[in-house]
Formats: structure tokens, C-alpha cells, sequence
């Protein structure tokens, strides 16, 4: 995809595929870290935003968001971002923790870098078996800023080249606590272009 060029249904149809089995990963090992409770996950949503849009989606430039950031590198390169509204990345860590209030002190922030990291890399590990690819994920890095600071810091470094970006929507609930959060895919300079000749190859075959 580059440009202003959107993907094809086709190609939408296997991004909602990793999304199913990245989704599937990730509910298994928060499962995990939340000692076995009962986590359900709804069907992701793909969609290729505008950059204001994606801005909207995370609930506008002045919202404040928790954003876990990866950069991947191996036979394709791009970046992962997990970013949650502030209220869901509390009932997260409550969840996790067992606490009523949260501070997001060293406990709280190192419990969001382990959930995004277990995130990001459910859908790494997902799209890795999917095309064997070697993709390999950076340490991941977390920022509790609003949306605008979080999500520019994160296109500069990414050296974006497209107008659109690929989001993936992600919903999940324990105990009746909501959680929301989009995973935000940044291609490299190769775009999207070797992931998807890959996955039509193996769709094929």
C-alpha cells in the first residue's frame, strides 16, 4: 500500500485473519497474567484510516491515552503501537493487580509494558508463522501522554511514508471490566507490498 492507495478486500480479508489469530494469542497469555480469569476477546476490526483519522479513532489529540510502542526489524521492517484510553489501561492494571486505585507507578507501568508487549507480539508471533518470516521485536517502550504528543513522537520516529495507516481494533473484557485498544500498523519502506505477496503465496498453496 503506498500513497493514498487503500487495500483491496482481499488483502482485508487477511489482515482480519491475523487479527483473529493475533486476538487468539494474546487472550491466551492475558489469561495468564490474570491468573486464570476469564478474559473474552471481540472479533477485531480492520480499518485504513487518514493520519486525523487515526488522531480521532484514539480519541483526539488532547486525550489521554497509554501508548506501548515496537519497532520491528528482520525481513521487513515497520513499527507496532498498542494504544489504550486512559480508563482502560486502568482497569487493566486493577485487573491485574488487585487493586482498587491505580497510580501508574513503577508496579503500574511495568504491568502496561509487559500487557502491551504481550499484545503486540501475539499479533507479531501471528503474522511470523503466517508468512515464516523472522520479525524480530524491539524492547517495547510506554508512554501515558495525551493522544497528539504520544501518536506524533511515534509517526517522526517511524519515518512515515503512507497518508493511511492500518488499524486494528481490539476489544476485550474480564469480569465485566471493558478494555479498549487499536493496534496500529506502520509499514516500513517496503509497505505492505512482501507481507501481502507472502500471504496470497500461502493462501494459495
Amino acid at each position: 500500500m503506498n500513497g493514498k492507495e487503500k487495500l483491496t478486500p482481499m488483502q482485508l480479508d487477511l489482515l482480519r485473519e491475523l487479527g483473529n489469530i493475533g486476538a487468539g494469542n494474546a487472550t491466551s497469555a492475558l489469561s495468564v497474567m490474570l491468573q486464570d480469569r476469564k478474559l473474552e476477546m471481540v472479533v477485531p476490526e480492520v480499518a485504513v484510516l487518514s493520519l486525523p483519522e487515526t488522531t480521532t479513532l484514539i480519541g483526539g489529540p488532547e486525550a489521554l491515552v497509554a501508548g506501548i510502542y515496537i519497532v520491528v526489524s528482520g525481513d521487513i521492517d515497520g513499527h507496532i503501537a498498542f494504544m489504550m484510553p486512559i480508563e482502560s489501561a486502568q482497569e487493566l492494571v486493577q485487573s491485574i493487580l488487585g487493586e482498587e486505585s491505580v497510580q501508574f507507578d513503577e508496579m503500574g507501568r511495568s504491568v502496561l509494558e509487559e500487557v502491551g508487549n504481550i499484545v503486540v507480539t501475539s499479533y507479531l508471533n501471528a503474522l511470523a508463522a503466517m508468512t515464516n518470516l523472522v520479525l524480530l521485536p524491539s524492547v517495547p517502550g510506554l508512554a501515558i501522554d495525551m493522544a497528539g504528543a504520544i501518536w506524533s513522537s511515534i509517526l517522526a520516529g517511524a519515518e512515515v511514508l503512507d497518508d493511511y495507516i492500518t488499524v486494528l481494533k481490539t476489544d476485550f473484557a474480564s469480569e465485566g471490566r471493558q478494555i479498549e485498544g487499536h493496534i496500529l500498523l506502520i509499514p516500513g519502506k517496503t509497505g505492505f507490498d512482501q507481507f501481502f505477496k507472502i500471504l496470497l503465496e500461502t493462501d494459495r498453496s
